[in-house]
């Protein structure tokens, strides 16, 4: 069985504590544990609480289908590419509570960076910019005396979520993760400053694990991200978010409704469509 053959790939890859850690994980992924939801109606407005995990898939449906099958596991297990993060699944890590419209709607904008004062006394700043709200902005810093440098960039959430900004993503899951079960599972994070470098150079490569340690987390690298070891179940599944594309395509959602029945589909106006 898989769980045997992930057992295998930990003992043969990782050491001491950090081995400890993610042979545990594999028994809580694996724990037959009823997990409460919530529940909406169709135009209902979703809401996130804080510490809800959010996770995006691009085109490949293919990838639906194994996640919904086989719970989120990271790549490694299964022979796959690594990341500069590696051996966890990454999530975005809801930060505070808020609609799930206004959520999108921050991070479908971008992220300036900009520079007060000139030179090697420059300080750099950053700010989120939410969609429809960036050239307004850029007015902004351009008149700010003290600025006379800034960038715009892509907050990854476009690349990786469905979002106001493009179509290249149009599925999302929306993992609840309010029960002690899952907070429990949670606090194998990559990010979470109790692990030191013994443990975490075996989810990091050696440049990230630098900048984790020494360099501040900024929007850009970024302030919300979780990276849970090996994985997190299939259970924690509550909601679907779909893009512009799907939204519209009434197969694509009644495939979507047919492998999760107990799962809401919602748009990216944060709104319950099925």
């Amino acid at each position: 069985m898989d769980k045997d053959r992930y057992i295998e790939y930990v003992n043969n890859n990782f050491d001491g504590k950090a081995k400890e850690l993610v042979l545990k994980q594999i028994e809580l992924f694996y724990k037959d544990v009823d997990v409460e939801k919530n529940h909406y109606n169709i135009g209902d407005d979703v809401f996130l609480k804080k510490g809800t995990f959010l996770h995006g898939l691009g085109g490949n449906p293919d990838a639906f289908d194994w996640i919904v099958d086989n719970g989120f596991i990271a790549n490694d297990f299964n022979g796959r590419s690594k990341n500069k993060i590696f051996n966890s699944i990454g999530m975005w890590n809801i930060k505070e509570d808020c609609y799930l419209r206004d959520y999108i709607k921050f991070y479908s904008g971008a992220v300036i960076k900009y520079e007060k004062g000139r030179g090697p006394g420059a300080v750099r700043y950053y700010d989120v910019v939410p969609f429809g709200e960036v050239e307004e902005n850029l007015i902004k810093y351009n008149n700010m005396e003290d600025v006379w440098t800034w960038y715009a960039d892509q907050t990854k959430e476009i690349r990786f979520m469905p979002s106001l900004a493009s179509n290249k993503i149009q599925i999302g899951f929306i993992l609840n993760m309010e029960s002690d079960y899952a907070k429990e599972m949670a606090y194998y994070d990559v990010f979470n400053k109790d692990f030191d470098e013994s443990v975490l150079k075996y989810f990091c490569m050696p440049g990230f694990l630098n900048e984790l340690f020494n360099e501040p987390i900024t929007p850009v690298t970024t302030d919300r991200e979780s990276a849970i070891f090996f994985g997190l179940p299939k259970s924690l599944i509550e909601g679907v978010i779909v893009g512009r594309i799907y939204e519209e395509d009434l197969e694509k959602l009644d495939y979507i409704k047919s492998k999760l029945p107990d799962a809401y589909i919602c748009n990216v106006d944060g709104k319950v469509i099925k």
